[in-house]
């Protein structure tokens, strides 16, 4: 395995990740954002500079780095256009640039240039002497890349969120003949949701529960564009069951929300990570998950296609196995953690 620090110890990391706006305003929490903010904690209590930016494009990349002075620059996912390294590179030519992939590769070439920019980062570094580098945060992915880039290189997540308690803000319905079922993240058609929307109304319907069904929006999702939202709506329409839209939210704001769930769904068919999942292992409530997610324990790990697995699995975390599953759940993700803080603290310290 390569590990892709190998500096000294006065290394400074600057997290790069493009602003998103599809909520309306500029969001300070999501996804990528938590993410590079979860390895920054860890990096900087283990006394490594490290910081996490949203900048607008391309353009603004140059101001954060010439503030910040990183020795390495994580770019997060693919935004920045191959020529652009040209130019930063000639700006700041002691600083090691690294492309960071979050998403597998059915979710990769879902846009069309993900594999020619990765080619041209590529030759950027082999035929221009630009010190650029490609990583993955998964290592399923880091194996199928290295079968084509033999430099592609392995940054895996971390989860470490900030130690804060709870919101008293964040209330969810509860009561004796009610059932919440967390199935969070971006509405994407790979995520799964709406078949697992089908299979919590089967098994709340056999349980004699009445579903509140939690998901994610966005003020993007909510116009009539996004076909997952659309067709969540429909199959809530005709059922006794709530489908629950919950904006996006803080990540404390957030885990609290999570908090409150019966148990949670990410029965996806892709993922590298899947920071909701840990969001559910972290406050200590069960989830079912798919086979995409190795910190979750076997029992609650199912093929997403398999229906009776799957409602067997929802049995099994609503049932007396719920503090069982959990802990291991705990022991898993702690284990994952303390592989990935070596990986990215090797050549730190």
């Amino acid at each position: 395995m390569i590990l892709f620090i190998n500096v000294m110890s006065n290394a400074r990391v600057l997290f790069i990740v493009k602003e998103r706006k599809v909520y309306g305003t500029k969001t300070t929490s999501y996804g990528l954002v938590n993410s590079c903010q979860f390895i920054v904690n860890v990096l900087n209590e283990h006394g490594i500079e490290s910081k996490v930016v949203q900048v607008i494009d391309n353009n603004y990349i140059d101001k954060e780095v010439t503030d910040f002075k990183p020795t390495h620059c994580f770019i997060e996912a693919l935004w920045v256009v191959p020529e652009k390294f040209e130019v930063l590179s000639k700006l700041h030519p002691t600083v090691k640039w690294t492309v960071r992939l979050h998403s597998m590769i059915p979710f990769l070439v879902s846009e069309g240039m993900s594999f020619d920019w990765i080619d041209q980062y590529e030759a950027l570094r082999t035929e221009k002497g630009i010190n650029i580098y490609v990583s993955c945060n998964n290592n399923k992915l880091f194996s199928d890349l290295r079968c084509i880039y033999s430099s592609v290189e392995f940054a895996p997540n971390i989860y470490y969120p900030d130690k804060a308690p709870y919101s008293d803000d964040i209330k969810v319905e509860k009561g004796d003949n009610i059932l919440n079922i967390g199935c969070f993240g971006a509405l994407r058609i790979l995520k799964n949701h709406c078949q697992q929307a089908v299979w919590a109304i089967e098994f709340a319907d056999k349980h004699k529960k009445k579903l509140n069904f939690h998901v994610n929006v966005s003020n993007y999702e909510t116009d009539e564009t996004c076909p997952v939202l659309k067709n969540l709506r429909a199959i809530f329409k005709r059922t006794n069951h709530t489908l629950f839209e919950h904006m996006w939210l803080s990540h404390q704001d957030f885990i609290t929300l999570v908090s409150q769930m019966d148990f949670g769904m990410q029965i996806s068919f892709t993922e590298t990570f899947n920071i909701v999942a840990a969001d559910f292992v972290h406050t200590n409530v069960p989830v079912v998950v798919s086979t995409e997610i190795d910190f979750v324990n076997s029992l609650s790990t199912v093929n997403p296609s398999n229906r009776d697995s799957i409602l067997n699995a929802m049995n099994l975390v609503y049932g007396k196995k719920r503090d069982e599953l959990v802990a291991l759940n705990r022991d898993l993700l702690n284990s994952h953690n303390i592989f990935a803080k070596k990986i990215w603290l090797s050549h730190v310290k």
